[in-house]
């Protein structure tokens, strides 16, 4: 499951970054077309507002730190499995000597 998780994440974060930069892309194709007199950022918003790309604007940044999220959180997952099992795999141990020894125990007493 968190191998899953760590692919789709990392996927989302390649398709966000495309997407974000085919954005770029066509903001600067879209410029030189325009005269503004305004400052870059607000012209930069005045281009997004044009060709209406906010949309996919905002979409490539969700899916990039969606992306990076399911990427952490699957390596996060994997880690705390490893452990789980160790943890699980001692415990077996000590209640197999545990048990040994009581059954010694037992045979020392009779």
């Amino acid at each position: 499951m968190s191998k899953k998780l760590q692919s789709f994440g990392f996927v989302l974060l390649i398709s966000g970054t495309v997407l974000f930069g085919i954005m770029h892309l066509a903001i600067a194709l879209y410029m030189p077309d325009r005269v503004y007199t305004a400052t870059p950022p607000s012209a930069f918003v005045t281009v997004l507002n044009e060709i209406y790309g906010w949309v996919t604007y905002i979409l490539s940044i969700v899916f990039m730190v969606a992306g990076v999220f399911f990427s952490i959180y699957g390596f996060i997952n994997k880690s705390l499995q490893k452990q789980v099992e160790e943890i699980k795999d001692r415990d077996m141990q000590w209640r197999q000597e545990v048990s040994k020894d009581l059954k010694d125990e037992d045979k020392d007493v009779q």
